[in-house]
């Protein structure tokens, strides 16, 4: 099949409240491929990228200025009250007791998360129509939905897909494919992040029966579903900066890391890295192995391993072009808005801070995630857009798309741009 013919995709990272960012490249990039005939059709996303891609399925047979317009109007109204229930309140002193009685072993005294996202599932049918998502499906035009969850059980990420064409999906080892009609517990499921919120029970469909935790603990970024699903082009939204190599001076003593530089080390291996890898492992095969002058030793090895001949995928990678950009952008925002007495604006941000400890850049990298703040949002918004036009700014009018591997992932071009975060639209 021509890659041409085949529809054009989106996949969407999780990140918490760092999805701000993927609405401003958003609300960038969708209306020059509505002019080019290149609109997505085929929305992939894990954690708050299932949510998005599931407002973008169901906004889809709306004019692109009036699906941008409600992308952003969602992001600008939630709030950390519509995400999940105050952490300062009468409930907590209950919840540090469920989680002594948890480590002593005390029958009855379990304490699966540290927050209620009750808010949240009650927020989500605002933001998402599902009953459209599931007509604009029926009606061809969406070719498919899908959001990622990890299975508890097994681990296994778990791809519940709604498409318009029930094509056959490559079987693998490492992602199941579940076809069903999305509910809003499959969105939730996806955005459950451990430890944070509890899991979530999914009952349909029933082979699929079980509880799920958020799937970028094991595939943030769904680039393989998005292919499997039959993508022709990718568009795909990263929220960190994807440098192959980190700069610096040779050195690597420092401070003894607090919690907050572990866990942030731990997120981004699991996020970022991965991330890396799969875009270089697509601009490869696009460039060595997917051309018909490489067609009988790539189509052999494929058949031995029971898969189709691999195909030229184009795409458009867009993230922030600093390592660390959110992560800086969200501490700078917090000293200026919640520090001393201003922590009264919002006690439950100062205890987020207080709870992942230290001053570092690591800080702000894991606080970014639950940082539903209004003015942190506005930037993210401002920081994608600025994003989204140095990429377009970047390339020929007729070679918007990248076929072969980025000289430096995230700047087109092998341009990268080091400096102080991204505010308003500008590099300060």
């Amino acid at each position: 099949m021509d890659a041409t013919e085949d529809p054009v995709g989106l996949v969407l990272s999780g990140g918490g409240a760092r999805g701000a960012y993927e609405a401003g490249v958003l609300a960038e990039l969708s209306p020059v491929l509505e002019r080019r005939g290149e609109r997505p059709t085929l929305f992939v996303g894990t954690s708050v990228g299932a949510i998005t891609a599931a407002y973008l399925a169901s906004s889809r047979h709306l004019p692109v200025d009036g699906a941008v317009a409600g992308g952003l109007e969602r992001w600008r109204s939630l709030t950390k009250d519509r995400v999940m229930r105050p952490l300062v309140t009468l409930q907590a002193p209950l919840n540090v007791l469920r989680y002594a009685g948890d480590l002593l072993g005390v029958p009855g005294a379990r304490l699966s998360s540290l927050l209620d996202p009750a808010p949240l599932e009650r927020t989500l049918p605002e933001l998402i129509d599902f009953r459209t998502l599931r007509r604009n499906v029926a009606e061809g035009i969406v070719d498919g939905a899908a959001v990622v969850a990890t299975a508890a059980r097994t681990g296994r990420s778990v791809v519940f897909t709604h498409r318009a064409q029930q094509r056959p999906l490559h079987r693998s080892h490492v992602v199941e494919y579940v076809s069903t009609a999305l509910m809003p517990a499959h969105v939730m499921a996806s955005a459950a992040i451990p430890l944070l919120f509890p899991p979530v029970r999914i009952e349909a469909p029933r082979a699929a029966r079980g509880w799920y935790v958020d799937g970028g603990t094991r595939l943030n970024t769904p680039i393989k579903p998005g292919l499997d699903l039959g993508a022709g082009r990718l568009v795909v939204i990263g929220m960190e900066a994807m440098s192959e190599t980190q700069k610096g001076d040779g050195r690597h003593d420092c401070e003894p890391p607090d919690l907050a530089s572990g866990a942030a080390h731990l997120i981004k291996g699991a996020l970022a890295d991965p991330l890396v890898e799969d875009l270089r492992l697509l601009g490869n095969i696009n460039t060595f192995f997917a051309g018909p002058e490489h067609a009988p030793a790539a189509r052999a090895y494929r058949e031995a391993r029971g898969k189709p001949p691999y195909r030229s995928v184009p795409y458009i990678f867009i993230a922030p072009r600093r390592a660390g950009a959110i992560g800086a952008l969200a501490t700078e925002i917090f000293r200026s808005r919640y520090r001393g007495l201003r922590a009264l604006r919002s006690p439950d941000f100062a205890v987020f801070s207080r709870l992942l400890g230290g001053e570092g850049p690591m800080h702000g990298e894991l606080l970014s995630f639950l940082f539903f703040d209004p003015e942190f949002i506005e930037e993210l918004i401002a920081m994608g857009r600025a994003d989204a036009r140095q990429w377009l700014s970047s390339r020929a009018s007729d070679e918007l798309w990248q076929v072969g591997p980025l000289g430096d992932f995230g700047a087109p071009g092998g341009d990268s741009a080091p400096g102080a975060p991204v505010r308003g639209g500008r590099v300060d």
